[in-house]
């Protein structure tokens, strides 16, 4: 089939809203908003972030999630989605339809409208790319940049599900993980409301517990203290080296923030009230440098406190 095939029959259907022109066009109008909008884009790319074998189902509600979770974590709910796919020439028609399925599903689960995009033909392996804009909720977007020494670190749901999960994927086993690994769990809409009413600072824990938390700190010109044994842990992770384990491998797309410590009881009257777990695991500090500790002690911390990008490979190979 055709490019113009692809988009007529499996895409078209899917840009409703009206900018999109049902992708006749070789450009979008985006809605306007009263306030700021952002904007996010995250890649995918077989034999890299996911496996040859991974049903595209997972990979088209995957691909929504990772952006999904950087918009919500600067106070904002997702609005328009450009998508480029380079689909190879080896994947079924069928496949094809099974991907655009679960790709529309995904959006309209979190009111996205699919605008534009491209696709193209890849020969070396599938390619995913999506582009997703989002309304803020407050005056101005929450960065990474705005916590204070003294501020409160929170970190929303669990850290490390995925990682038991192609733990388990590896070993041969079952787990309840596996879902977490193909498919993250992140927080609703709800949680863009809660970073805009509350964070100083926020972003998402996409690339290791340890590592994002000192790359807020740092972007804030702080240092930060980390409270290991506070962390939400995937099956609680029983000892220090699990924990490091967990802490530092990524793909969690949970929320990381900081709070002032006054906000402390009104957050988590807000969180219960719209059903977004919270954990309190940590302080910023004046100076730089990340610290942890670890029920009580001192922990000497790994070299690699998260994926690199240029060794971003290693998602899928590294024991």
């Amino acid at each position: 089939m055709s490019e113009r095939g692809w988009i007529e029959k499996y895409f078209a259907p899917l840009a409703r809203a009206p900018g999109a022109a049902r992708l006749s066009d070789d450009t979008a109008e985006l809605s306007r908003q009263t306030g700021p909008v952002v904007i996010t884009t995250d890649a995918m790319v077989e034999g890299v972030h996911f496996l040859s074998g991974d049903p595209v189902e997972s990979l088209a509600r995957k691909l929504v999630r990772v952006n999904v979770s950087d918009i919500l974590s600067s106070g904002a709910v997702p609005l328009e989605a450009l998508l480029v796919l380079g689909w190879p020439p080896s994947r079924t028609e069928e496949d094809l339809a099974a991907f655009v399925g679960a790709l529309g599903a995904e959006l309209d689960a979190w009111g996205i409208s699919l605008i534009g995009g491209d696709t193209v033909s890849a020969p070396g392996g599938l390619f995913l790319s999506l582009t997703l804009t989002g309304a803020c909720m407050a005056n101005a977007p929450i960065r990474r940049n705005g916590a204070a020494p003294g501020d409160e670190l929170w970190v929303t749901g669990e850290i490390g599900g995925a990682r038991l999960g192609f733990l388990a994927r590896a070993a041969g086993r079952d787990s309840p993980h596996h879902l977490q690994l193909l498919e993250p769990k992140i927080p609703g809409l709800a949680a863009a409301r809660l970073m805009a009413a509350h964070a100083s600072a926020a972003m998402d824990v996409s690339d290791g517990f340890l590592g994002d938390a000192a790359t807020l700190a740092r972007a804030s010109g702080c240092g930060v203290d980390i409270t290991l044994s506070d962390v939400p842990f995937a099956d609680h992770a029983p000892d220090l080296a699990e924990a490091l384990e967990l802490a530092t491998w990524g793909d969690d797309y949970q929320l990381l923030f900081a709070v002032p410590e006054s906000g402390r009881e009104r957050l988590e009257t807000d969180a219960l009230s719209c059903g977004i777990r919270i954990s309190r695991i940590g302080r910023l500090t004046a100076g730089d440098g990340l610290n942890v500790t670890w029920q009580g002690a001192h922990v000497n911390l790994p070299e690699t406190l998260g994926f690199e990008h240029g060794r971003i490979g290693a998602s899928l190979t590294r024991p």
